[in-house]
């Protein structure tokens, strides 16, 4: 597959490179960064040049930094697309040595620049930036757009200066929704306490966007051992009966930082009438589950789940996936039991979802009893789940188990995939 994949970039139509690009993103792939940079460089096509860009912000690869400082200095010459993507990219890998073209791209004041130029200052800006960001913040002549973008940037470069601005929007009920989306996301991430009041009031509001971002943000606060931070875990408990779902899966993300709201998240779990509120709550109850000091009732819950036929089989996965990923050393007995079973099921649907779920688990590389589970499998699908986890887990344990799928498998293709994983070593 790499050697095809090289071939693809080095001799491929636009179209092909094009769907590889999205393979790569989705992926998370950077094996092949220099070659797309020597085709970045030599390539004619605009479209092409823009989409591996993309790609790279994407991968955050610092690698075409200096391709894209020359784009954005010889930004008269070029086409207004590729600098915009070159200021996106420098912008997505954070780079300081960018921030010199700030003066001369806002004196020129070309509006289809300026947002990329706002994410960038909010990245890696300092001081100066930050007060430039706040004039665009309250300035009049501001358009929506870049007000926007300059609130997301307050957030990034965490300025304590714009708490108190921020608080402000959020409580306006007569603001834009997107701005005081914006504004809640921020205040998140700059961290002062005096903003959780005004997060609280947003958590209570008529819009039901406004109310899941503040619900969200209120989770950034409920660790604190302070008045604001029980303000933060109250409001968070009781956003868990919001009657808008998304709501409550933005209160089920938020618990996972409360060890006191294992009860409701278990009812959440169990009863709520939308599966996707009942799956965040696992999640989150397998979060608590492997922070520090937290007992062993959190997967407990989640094993039972994962036993009941009755469940949901989606959200039986979803428990399997967690406890493999969060508790792998006390759940891999009952996991590798219930796996073979699941083999000798005549219905084998369920036993296949699960081996798709263990070629996903890249984090948890302590499986190794599970995919050799898979690599002993009939089916040469399954061995190739195996394989598959094995090579973005990295598992030195697992080691021999690809050797023997590489020399003695019956299928021609699955010694050729184990050898490949082998390479990844």
């Amino acid at each position: 597959m790499e050697a095809k994949r090289r071939d693809t970039i080095r001799y491929g139509i636009d179209a092909e490179i094009a769907d590889l690009l999205s393979q790569l993103a989705t992926e998370k792939d950077g094996r092949y960064n220099d070659d797309l940079l020597a085709l970045l460089k030599n390539s004619r096509s605009g479209k092409l040049r823009v989409a591996i860009l993309d790609c790279m912000s994407g991968l955050e690869w610092k690698g075409a930094e200096a391709f894209a400082l020359g784009i954005v200095e010889d930004r008269d010459n070029a086409d207004a697309d590729f600098v915009l993507s070159a200021l996106s990219y420098l912008a997505a890998v954070k780079s300081k040595e960018a921030l010199r073209f700030a003066d001369p791209l806002i004196k020129e004041n070309n509006k289809k620049y300026l947002p990329a130029l706002v994410r960038l200052m909010g990245r890696v800006g300092g001081e100066s930036e930050e007060n430039l960001l706040l004039a665009w913040f309250d300035g009049d002549s501001t358009t929506p757009a870049l007000k926007e973008e300059a609130i997301k940037a307050l957030g990034e470069i965490g300025s304590a200066k714009a708490s108190a601005r921020l608080c402000k929007l959020v409580e306006d009920g007569s603001g834009g929704k997107a701005a005081r989306m914006f504004a809640c996301d921020s205040l998140a991430k700059i961290r002062d306490e005096s903003a959780v009041p005004s997060l609280v009031k947003a958590a209570n509001d008529q819009d039901p966007n406004v109310r899941t971002q503040a619900i969200e943000a209120l989770g950034a606060f409920a660790k604190a051992d302070s008045k604001a931070g029980g303000e933060a875990r109250a409001a968070v408990k009781e956003a868990l009966r919001d009657s808008y779902a998304k709501a409550r899966i933005s209160a089920c993300k938020a618990a996972a930082g409360i060890p006191d709201s294992l009860p409701f998240l278990e009812y959440k779990a169990k009863s709520d009438p939308e599966k996707a509120v009942k799956a965040e709550a696992c999640r989150s109850i397998a979060l608590l589950g492997s922070s520090a000091g937290a007992a062993g009732e959190n997967f407990d819950f989640l094993r039972a789940r994962l036993e009941d036929k009755k469940e949901d089989s989606a959200l039986r996965l979803i428990c399997f996936g967690l406890l493999a990923r969060y508790d792998a050393e006390s759940s891999i007995p009952a996991l590798k039991g219930l796996l073979v079973a699941e083999s000798a099921e005549k219905d084998r649907s369920f036993y296949t979802s699960i081996a798709r779920e263990i070629a996903n688990a890249a984090q948890a590389p302590g499986i190794a009893a599970l995919a050799r589970v898979l690599a002993s499998d009939k089916e040469y699908l399954i061995r190739i789940a195996a394989i598959e986890w094995a090579k973005k887990a990295k598992a030195q344990d697992f080691r021999a188990d690809l050797e023997r799928l590489s020399r003695d498998d019956p299928s021609d293709m699955i010694k050729k995939r184990a050898a490949d994983a082998l390479k990844a070593f």
